[in-house]
């Protein structure tokens, strides 16, 4: 077993058919993710061809369980490595963040975002490879209309602030979660901090935020300035793409 969530188990298996050792994901159906839903995470990841991406080798309905497997990724998520070696230098975060933007750049190319891009969601191999993972939360850009029900969904400190006002998902709040793990990098912390949903809106209604420079004085300007772009309030000021 590698780790557990609130849908299902991550256990370290071997695919017998492909002879090779993978990570399984073994998930549960339930009333807010039928099995159907659950596949289509396995078919997202499936579409995307990329270094920095976590690659898929197969998805599977049985006995009212889904498994997904992919890559045996040995190495740690950067929440785990922030917390135990501590904050990265700028330099640091800048090689790990431009392989995250080009992750990134290709699921966005094959018409989906990420929506749940997070510390926890990134790992490093051994050898220094920076892998994106888990499409739980994945859609397709062409499904994203005005008229359908909100979906307020993924990791409340990285959800951009237009989504808490109604927003749609949109490449630009991917592009925000993206600063926000910039900013947990090199701080340990995050730009909006509570423990509630309700606490977390009324901040970005306020415009409250930690500063970079406030927590880390000594980074370097131009550093400064690529993550409070991404973090801007307003999504048409942000970076148009990675």
């Amino acid at each position: 077993k590698l780790g557990a969530g609130a849908f299902g188990d991550v256990v370290r298996a071997w695919d017998m058919a492909l002879d090779r050792e993978v990570a399984l994901k073994l998930l549960r159906e339930g009333p807010r993710r039928p099995a159907e839903a659950i596949t289509r995470e396995g078919q997202l990841l499936a579409r995307v061809s990329h270094p920095s991406v976590m690659a898929i080798y197969g998805a599977q309905e049985l006995d009212g369980g889904v498994g997904i497997w992919g890559e045996f990724l040995k190495g740690r998520t950067l929440a785990r490595l922030v917390r135990d070696d501590g904050p990265l230098s700028a330099d640091e975060a800048l090689v790990v963040s431009e392989s995250i933007c080009r992750a990134l750049a290709a699921v966005h190319r094959a018409g989906l975002l990420h929506r749940d891009v997070k510390a926890q969601n990134v790992m490093r191999e051994r050898g220094g490879r920076i892998v994106l993972m888990d499409f739980g939360l994945g859609q397709h850009l062409d499904e994203i209309r005005d008229d359908r029900p909100l979906d307020l969904a993924g990791t409340p400190m990285y959800l951009a602030p237009e989504l808490f006002a109604g927003g749609r998902p949109s490449i630009q709040s991917d592009l925000y979660a993206l600063g926000v793990l910039m900013f947990h990098l090199v701080t340990g912390a995050y730009p909006v901090t509570a423990t509630r949903l309700s606490e977390i809106s009324a901040a970005h209604s306020a415009r409250r935020s930690l500063k970079l420079q406030g927590l880390r004085p000594e980074l370097p300007t131009a550093f400064v300035q690529i993550v409070e772009r991404a973090l801007h309030p307003d999504p048409a000021l942000r970076f148009v793409s990675e």
